[in-house]
């Protein structure tokens, strides 16, 4: 393909990504979670609409929100930057499926089989793990972090009353942010798998890696104390450690394939049967006629036939490199 046509290309791929995300995103504004209370709120006026956002955000405030705490809502657009932040986070969520789908379409073509057998792994692995640590931060995180900041209150002799956006800030920021640390794992793995970093660059290093992953979970973390730290730092330096090891082990079988192959491949060529007795190729002077008093001069020797050390192809005298595997011979 051309480069136009690759630009053509990854412009209908986007804008799929792009309309599909506008669909998630104004159904999330419009579409109501009771399409009964939308009816009765058309045609009597009475009742409630809530969009689809709202039946998310009912159920964040229902797990999350500690007893006895109000949410307030300072500011007469704050309500809409909620509505309309909610909206646009959750469908970025929904939509991440389609994007990882077109991403993968768009660059498969481009890839090797070695390549190809690692990207649908990658892609089910990593958003496996995002899921998992999004659960994770929504259940474990969020909530501890918000029943840890109650305490304080009493302490400082304040209502316990927190701002819609602070509130809801909070929660979607660990929450996404614990999905992502999750999957840096299959990162690590991925990278060791193709070779770009080494294992023992991990296995040398880990007091700073773990210091690093540590000072991430903080960030990450910022209001929850250490105790939240070492909760979120518990579960990724176990699935860095897992990935770090399988990538190694990985690693290492396939340098060990590589090596019994090219040792297999001299082998045959050393041991290659010598060829059948036939004429020979060694020039012999030739002896003049008697009675001349000339010399005839020797014939040119024939030159020997070579092949590759690897695949067998044949090669030209001076030819270093061969033609079919590219490989370079002696």
């Amino acid at each position: 393909m051309s480069l136009r046509e690759h630009i053509s290309e990854l412009r209908r791929r986007f804008k799929i990504v792009f309309l599909s995300f506008v669909i998630m995103f104004v159904t999330f504004l419009a579409v109501p979670s009771n399409p009964a209370g939308l009816e009765s709120y058309v045609t009597t006026g009475s009742g409630n609409y809530y969009p689809l956002i709202g039946f998310f955000m009912a159920r964040v405030k229902l797990e999350l929100l500690p007893r006895g705490w109000q949410l307030l809502g300072l500011g007469v657009s704050q309500a809409l930057e909620i509505y309309l932040i909610a909206s646009l986070i959750f469908a970025l969520m929904f939509n991440s499926p389609i994007f990882a789908y077109e991403v993968i379409a768009f660059v498969s073509p481009a890839l090797k089989e070695n390549e190809k057998k690692l990207v649908y792994p990658f892609a089910a692995a990593s958003s496996t793990l995002f899921v998992v640590g999004c659960l994770f931060g929504f259940f474990f995180l969020a909530k501890f972090l918000l029943i840890a900041m109650a305490p304080f209150f009493n302490v400082a002799q304040v209502l316990p009353e927190i701002s819609g956006l602070d509130f809801y800030s909070i929660v979607f920021l660990t929450v996404g942010l614990s999905g992502i640390a999750f999957t840096i794992p299959v990162y690590v793995y991925t990278l060791i798998r193709l070779g770009v970093i080494q294992a023992t660059t991990f296995t040398k290093n880990r007091l700073i890696v773990w210091a690093a992953t540590y000072i991430l979970t903080a960030i990450i973390t910022p209001d929850g104390g250490p105790i939240l730290d070492v909760i979120l730092f518990v579960p990724i330096i176990t699935l860095l450690e897992v990935a770090v090891f399988f990538g190694g082990r990985a690693a290492k079988g396939k340098a060990k394939k590589a090596t019994k192959e090219a040792a297999a491949a001299t082998g045959g060529e050393s041991a290659s049967p010598p060829s059948p007795a036939g004429p020979s190729t060694t020039s012999q002077p030739s002896v003049a006629p008697s009675g001349t008093g000339m010399e005839v001069p020797s014939a040119a020797p024939v030159p020997t036939a070579r092949v590759c050390s690897y695949c067998r192809a044949e090669l030209a005298p001076d030819s270093v490199f061969c033609p079919n595997c590219g490989r370079a011979n002696e």
